[in-house]
């Protein structure tokens, strides 16, 4: 009979241990890790902070990132390039003018094609003053015009966002919750 030692014996059963855990728990875990690698290829989730929008989880589909794949009333993420928040800032926002679509304005207050589509406040929340969006015209091919019912949000009415260009898109956004 071979005597083992403490040592040599917990060695051993840890081993053992270990090959137990790999052969139950590899097989699942690799598959688990290569659908979220996939997942994360396709689809986001993004979370609504700001009161701006009436829902607070999306779903982003990431394949839907071109401005054919959108229609007027879609959600879309997109990547924030203005000021304010951090450049790459993942923000989600309705469409509310694509290529083609007329926008005018009156005083402050902004119309697409005719339609109403939010009023630029002077002022923020903060007091920062807000340059409105000069912008006025036929929406040029690869750009977009994006909205929230809220007004306060930070949209298309300010030139710190702006039109919206096509290569910003992340993807479509679709309301969970």
């Amino acid at each position: 009979m071979i005597k083992i030692s403490q040592k040599e014996s917990n060695k051993a059963v840890m081993k053992r241990l270990y090959r137990e855990f790999c052969q139950k728990y590899a097989t699942p875990f690799l598959a688990v890790a290569v659908c979220l690698s996939a997942f994360n290829q396709h689809y986001a989730l993004a979370f609504n902070l700001s009161r701006s929008l009436p829902h607070h989880l999306y779903f982003i589909k990431k394949d839907a990132n071109k401005l054919s794949d959108l229609k007027q009333g879609d959600y879309v993420a997109f990547a924030w390039q203005g000021g304010f928040y951090p450049i790459g800032t993942q923000v989600v926002k309705e469409v509310a003018g694509l290529p083609g679509n007329h926008v005018t304005k009156a005083n402050r207050t902004f119309f697409i094609d005719g339609k109403e589509v939010g009023t630029a406040k002077e002022y923020s929340l903060d007091g920062m003053k807000l340059a409105i969006n000069p912008f006025e015209g036929e929406i040029p091919q690869r750009f977009m015009w994006v909205k929230t019912g809220h007004k306060d949000s930070l949209d298309s009415r300010y030139e710190l966002s702006g039109l919206i260009h096509s290569g910003q898109i992340i993807g479509k956004a679709v309301p969970i919750f």
